[in-house]
């Protein structure tokens, strides 16, 4: 049977229809209570994986876990980081805990970040998987702190895990005030005709992915390699803030204006992190196959079509 974590955030809800579609046999879906409506997928659980009793019966007979739970945004995540880690690392080890106690040595497939965990890159050479990680805000040391306490559970034979450092995903438009995802957020914003707020510096650089791509390599990390692996996701190539927005407005037709806002978080993130993905194709067979421009044309298109 196959567990999803996560299933009614951003990459889960893009990513359960192709689950579904694409791995064969029983599903368990968990979801927090008040996410539940509009989910209309079979076998979902009702739950929250800060309880220990939700995460035992989650986690029952799982040979394999999609874990793609996360609260707080880089930009929010170091005002208050007692919470950041309630909310988002003792979740993780209350699963990893119940796993232990089933005993099923599932695979865990666990979503980290692959714009946080590195902090910024001095000498503008891609990250591969064995660069020191420096992360600068709550969110990444989070994620770290994670993959970490995964490759213990992993080396303790609790379970095997495949880590995916993922890349900024995108593809599909985002609620407007959300502070995460750019290109889904501008995207929203454009189309209603809205000015687009820039936390930051505009030429900070960015790894972006599209989720087609990542729907992808999740599938093809859903078999074990070895019992703990980590991986990098996204494309190889950087881009600045001010190259996505004139991509979206591109493709929305129109000039976007822009609001520039700094904030002390804004101001601190890393202001170039690109990743290295040969270890993707040399263990996986897998690259992306769809550019920012198209990627970002898609999801006009796809928004377009959706409301026609």
């Amino acid at each position: 049977m196959t567990g999803v974590t996560g299933a009614a955030g951003f990459i889960g809800q893009f990513m359960v229809p192709r689950l579904l579609k694409a791995i064969p046999g029983s599903f368990r879906i968990l979801v927090r209570s008040r996410a539940t409506q509009g989910l209309l997928w079979p076998n979902t659980m009702q739950g929250d994986l800060v309880s220990a009793r939700d995460c035992e019966k989650f986690a029952e007979g799982l040979d394999c876990i999609f874990y793609f739970a996360h609260h707080n945004f880089p930009l929010n995540s170091n005002s208050d980081q007692f919470a950041d880690v309630q909310a988002n690392l003792l979740p993780l080890l209350q699963l990893i805990h119940a796993i232990r106690t089933a005993g099923r040595k599932p695979h865990l497939i666990y979503l980290s970040s692959g714009g946080a965990v590195y902090g910024s890159g001095q000498t503008r050479v891609p990250f591969d998987e064995e660069a020191t990680c420096r992360p600068s805000n709550s969110y990444g040391v989070q994620k770290l702190a994670a993959e970490q306490y995964i490759r213990i559970a992993a080396e303790q034979e609790i379970l095997n895990a495949t880590v995916l450092r993922v890349g900024n995903a995108y593809g599909t438009p985002l609620p407007e005030q959300r502070m995460q995802g750019l290109i889904g957020v501008a995207a929203s914003l454009a189309m209603a005709g809205k000015p687009v707020t820039v936390f930051g510096n505009a030429t900070n650089v960015r790894d972006y992915i599209h989720l087609e791509d990542l729907a992808e390599m999740i599938l093809r990390a859903a078999k074990p390699r070895t019992s703990f692996n980590l991986v990098n996701v996204g494309s190889g190539v950087g881009h600045s803030v001010n190259d996505v927005l004139n991509l979206v407005g591109e493709a929305c037709g129109r000039p976007l204006e822009i609001l520039q806002a700094s904030t002390p978080e804004a101001n601190a993130l890393p202001d170039w992190v690109v990743l290295d993905i040969q270890k993707a194709f040399r263990e996986y067979g897998w690259r992306p196959t769809i550019d920012l421009r198209s990627g970002i044309r898609i999801l006009f298109a796809d928004a377009a079509n959706r409301q026609a």
